[in-house]
């Protein structure tokens, strides 16, 4: 008898089955417990362990600005000019209470516009400009490390947020001045951009 192409001998030998592998249900259970072991570590690792080494090291580096500005220049310039502008403090005191008291917001505007040239003068004639420069120049690494999360926050703030509202209060007229200087050489549109920064992030 002639086979059909379709057709299949019934002699042809036949592929042999492969027999089912039990396990048993310890060994089951065994690998199942292992496999979220496994998922358990990562996970530990992923949301706990990386987290916690990740935010030492934000504040390992904020101790260490904060340590490099207490030592540095910086600092020194702080506390001479501290010393320095005594003198400024006593002359606008008066001045100071009367903004305090003014009631007339126009009256209040011209009151701090003349206090605000007062500063600028006595900065101008008792050549400490320089200093203030360094002063608020040694706030941008601050800023800088915040805005890319490479600082602890609560660190940096609990360390130089009073010194930062206080000298961005005190300095925004000289640094606006630095910013609008009719001389393009002396002109720095970018001058305490760090500080006022700060001043925004901690008043909030």
């Amino acid at each position: 008898m002639t086979m059909r192409p379709t057709e299949i001998s019934s002699t042809a030998p036949t592929a042999p089955r492969r027999r089912a592998v039990k396990l048993h249900p310890a060994t089951v259970f065994g690998i199942g417990v292992f496999a979220l072991a496994g998922w358990g570590v990562a996970i530990w690792e992923r949301f706990v362990e990386l987290p916690q080494a990740s935010n030492a090291q934000r504040v390992s580096v904020a101790l260490d600005l904060v340590d490099r500005f207490s030592d540095g220049d910086a600092q020194r310039a702080y506390v001479k000019l501290s010393d320095d502008l005594k003198p400024w403090w006593d002359m606008i005191q008066d001045q100071q209470r009367k903004i305090m008291a003014a009631t007339v917001e126009s009256e209040r505007e011209a009151l701090i516009a003349s206090r605000d040239e007062l500063l600028l003068a006595f900065i101008r004639d008792h050549n400490l400009a320089a200093p203030i420069d360094q002063l608020v120049d040694s706030f941008e690494p601050f800023d800088r490390c915040l805005t890319v999360h490479a600082c602890d926050e609560d660190v940096i703030r609990r360390s130089i947020a009073i010194d930062v509202k206080r000298l961005y209060r005190t300095f925004k007229p000289y640094i606006q001045a630095k910013r609008d200087a009719p001389k393009p050489e002396e002109r720095d549109k970018d001058f305490g951009k760090g500080l006022e920064s700060l001043f925004f992030r901690f008043l909030s």
